[in-house]
């Protein structure tokens, strides 16, 4: 038995069955943290004192235990995606993920796909074709954006690409993947209306699994993949799918009609890609895609056993608690996460099963905040932008969550769920009257912001709330400030407060 040292600790997490109960083959995922704020139980004692002749206390016996844990780590898209679900207790919708096995020359082996995921996979010789983004593998071969090479059936178990797949069966800790990343449109196909919304003639949009509400990014990784219009591209929520048109909104800019061939004489017909993934948001115990996540962690200590052995300790039944990502000034984005739990295992030379095969992120590039911020808007109702000057950003999810507590039981046995909160504290530039305006006439607003890497991506969108406050600093030779605090509250439309919007793949340029 030795010491411990901070820097020798690995934290590893597996989402639950039920509240304490793992899987019988659990998905552990390594996390990275930058500092563990809380592993444990905290155990509470009530001392005996009694009138005595003997002035002195006695033993006393132990009368609760709180569990709890909460680390910071750099914002990275494992980091954000792994935990989203859980933080608004619901299912991710949207483009399949699949799971490959292995990588033959041209193909993924994945798991029998579902009826329902074969659906949204487009392919045809001459018509739209799917998109799919590989990570995690070592030969970078087997990486990056591959389009559909064939029609994939229900249970199929193999995914045909074009491009150079080479044969390679990944390690049992490789966070592999291969992730729907859009779709590429026939030649000529994808237009833009007179109103600026997104048209076909062969692809029906109801096919793709596009939702109400999420945002999808008009424009591909390549200049032959976008419009001809420069004016026509980026990122746009969905408003409306049918079966040959997206109605759009929340457009970076005024969208013009273009019919989607190059201007020239020969009105040659392009390829144009549109990029999405998962979307996630909170919603009501009463929908259908509600679902109650719990988490169990663990805390692997080298050198605590005997013989210098590992121990190994387990935080049980895990609620989503708290997310807070604070975006400074020229710096790095983190997030901190914290989770109330039931109770905290001693440490232990016993592992947890697949906990010695924890996945290590391939998602794992840090967003920077001066590099990597591809939008960053304050709206009103319509698509006016109130402010787009920000000096920092301090972003803040909670569940409320609190332990439910019963005589006989030491811990907690149940989870007791809260009302989703999500507030926003920024630093703007005062550069326009319309935002103390906005804060007195408690104006409804919006806020969006959207990250991106070679990871991939994220758009989070808040799309109703108020600005609070309004106090100005007044720094001398610079820029006047205004803080305020943006309380997001139920969209009457669309029905949440937060979602975000994953993209395996975007390009440089958003």
């Amino acid at each position: 038995m030795g010491r411990v040292t901070t820097n020798s600790l690995g934290l590893s997490a597996a989402r639950e069955t039920s509240l304490g109960v793992l899987p019988v083959s659990p998905v552990w995922r390594r996390l990275e943290p930058n500092s563990i704020n809380q592993f444990g139980s905290t155990i509470s004692k009530t001392v005996r004192n009694p009138i005595s002749q003997s002035r002195q206390r006695r033993k006393g016996i132990i009368t609760d235990l709180d569990s709890a844990v909460e680390a910071e780590m750099d914002l990275t898209m494992s980091a954000f995606r792994d935990y989203m679900e859980g933080f608004c207790f619901s299912v991710a919708k949207g483009a399949p993920v699949f799971i490959p096995s292995a990588a033959t020359a041209g193909a993924f082996t994945v798991p029998a796909v579902s009826a329902g995921d074969a659906a949204k996979i487009q392919y045809g010789a001459s018509s739209a074709k799917t998109l799919f983004f590989a990570r995690g593998f070592d030969l970078s071969a087997n990486g990056g954006l591959f389009v559909a090479g064939a029609a994939v059936a229900t249970s199929a178990t193999s995914i045909t690409v074009t491009g150079g797949a080479l044969a390679e069966t990944p390690d049992a800790t490789d966070d592999v993947e291969l992730a729907v990343a859009g779709v590429r449109g026939a030649t000529g196909d994808l237009e833009i209306d007179s109103d600026g919304n997104l048209i076909s003639a062969a692809l029906d949009f109801t096919t793709l699994g596009l939702n109400v509400g999420q945002w999808i990014h008009i424009g591909g990784v390549d200049a032959t993949n976008q419009f001809f219009t420069e004016a026509n591209y980026g990122f746009v929520r969905v408003a409306l799918v049918a079966a040959n048109k997206i109605t759009i909104a929340r457009r970076p800019n005024a969208f013009t009609a273009d019919d989607g061939t190059v201007d020239n004489a020969a009105g040659a017909g392009l390829s144009i890609d549109i990029l999405f993934g998962q979307w996630v948001r909170n919603v009501g115990v009463n929908d259908p895609d509600y679902l109650e996540i719990s988490t169990q962690f663990e805390l692997e200590s080298p050198n605590l056993g005997a013989a210098g052995a590992a121990n190994y300790e387990y935080a049980l039944g895990n609620y989503h608690d708290t997310a807070n990502i604070s975006i400074p000034l020229t710096d790095k984005a983190t997030i901190t996460y914290g989770f109330i739990g039931t109770d905290t295992s001693d440490p232990s030379a016993s592992r947890a099963t697949n906990a010695d095969e924890a996945l290590e992120p391939s998602e794992s590039s840090a967003f920077g905040t001066a590099s990597d911020i591809a939008r960053l808007v304050i709206h009103e109702v319509d698509e006016t932008g109130l402010t787009t000057d920000f000096k920092s950003l301090d972003i803040t999810i909670t569940n409320n969550v609190t332990p439910e507590k019963v005589l006989g039981l030491l811990g907690a046995r149940y989870m007791n769920l809260g009302n989703f909160e999500a507030d926003i504290e920024a630093q703007v530039l005062f550069t326009d009257p319309a935002v103390p305006a906005a804060i007195r006439a408690n104006s409804t607003l919006g806020l969006y912001f959207a990250l991106r890497n070679d990871d991939g991506g994220m758009m989070c969108d808040y799309p109703s709330g108020t600005l609070e406050g309004g106090g100005r600093e007044f720094p001398v030779n610079q820029t006047v400030l205004m803080n305020t605090t943006f309380m997001a509250f139920e969209d009457s439309a669309l029905g949440y407060s937060f979602s975000a919007s994953l993209f395996p793949v975007l390009p440089e340029l958003v």
